[in-house]
């Protein structure tokens, strides 16, 4: 090969490499921007209401529960009724040994009839002047202490028969029969369950924030129901115990399905606050000298991160209030804030 010849094979091959080498250039420095840039989420904040909730739960109970004693002392007999029963009012629940007194209510009847039957006479008698004034008298009094008598017997012999005083459902018998029992003793526990309220204890730190204008959603999870409801009652006395206090919120019995001693979880609304802005709570983080948290804006040169200090404020769940540090409109950055420093470029990606 010719020394020509082999210039000109050094010019190509010189030629390549640098057109090469001029190609490859342009991708690696756009690259090398690219890896300087995070990509991120953002979303705008505007201002909406912020709701507090307290979590608790609670039981129900029959607004109308009430205990049954006898009235008098005596063996229970029989009893008809069994624990989940319904009864109306009236009905029969237990009965008891009257025997005795049934016995002189019977002894009163004959006394009575047959001094009805001479108070009769002696008054047809009066009528012909036969006996005195005195006698028809002796005979009418005699008739009317035996009729009170009758009627105090047979009140007593009622006693002896245990009756439901309101309608509802026998949550709770404590006798059985055989044994002696008197006035005085709980024989039968009754709950009206048309008459049912919800009730809870709640910290004593909220006190002051809990009131009866409170809403309050009650989930009844073993029948899978939900009720919204104001606060019925709101005890204002502490319990020295466990440092609680009370709530009430009266219920209906939703297709009749809700029964006493249920469990109910409930979801006290304590606190509103409206047209304030919030931010979802895992995205501002904490240095010495306060919270702060990274905006994107946007500039000549592209979209920027940029650290925005702020003051928060109440916080339920994944929000939290931030009561200074940004405007509505601000484009907080929700996703990447934790690869990005203040003022490094960004790429925004859609949601």
């Amino acid at each position: 090969m010719d020394i020509r010849t082999m210039n000109k094979l050094l010019v190509f091959v010189f030629s390549t490499l640098i057109l090469a080498s001029a190609c490859s250039d342009g991708p690696a420095v756009e690259n090398e921007k690219e890896d300087n840039t995070v990509s991120v989420n953002v979303e705008k904040v505007i201002p909406s209401t912020f709701n507090h909730y307290l979590n608790i739960q609670g039981n129900v109970e029959s607004d109308k529960t009430i205990s049954i004693t006898p009235k008098a002392t005596a063996t229970v007999e029989e009893i008809p009724v069994r624990a989940g029963d319904f009864v109306e009012k009236g009905a029969v629940l237990a009965k008891l040994d009257g025997e005795v007194t049934r016995t002189q209510i019977e002894e009163v009847k004959s006394q009575l009839k047959l001094a009805k039957t001479r108070y009769e006479r002696q008054k047809n008698l009066r009528k012909d002047n036969i006996g005195s004034e005195i006698q028809l008298l002796e005979a009418e009094t005699q008739v009317r202490s035996l009729e009170n008598q009758l009627a105090t017997l047979q009140e007593q012999y009622d006693n002896y028969t245990i009756t439901a005083t309101i309608s509802g459902t026998v949550n709770r018998v404590y006798i059985k029969e055989g044994e002696n029992i008197g006035p005085g003793e709980p024989a039968f526990q009754i709950a009206n369950s048309e008459a049912l309220k919800v009730t809870a204890e709640i910290s004593e730190f909220y006190i002051n924030r809990v009131e009866t204008t409170d809403s309050v959603t009650i989930t009844l999870p073993s029948i899978d129901k939900q009720i919204v409801k104001p606060i019925d009652v709101v005890s204002k006395v502490i319990d020295p115990m466990n440092r609680t206090f009370g709530i009430e919120v009266y219920i209906p019995n939703i297709d009749g399905m809700v029964y006493p001693n249920m469990v109910a979880k409930l979801k006290v609304n304590d606190y509103q606050q409206n047209n304030v802005l919030t931010v979802p709570i895992n995205i501002v983080q904490s240095t010495n000298g306060g919270g702060y948290l990274y905006v994107a804006e946007e500039t000549e040169s592209g979209w920027l991160a940029k650290q925005r200090s702020v003051v928060t404020g109440k916080s339920y769940q994944d929000k939290i209030i931030i009561e200074e540090g940004l405007e509505p409109g601000d484009q907080i950055i929700t996703v990447g804030y934790n690869n990005i420093n203040d003022g490094d470029p960004i790429s925004i990606q859609e949601n």
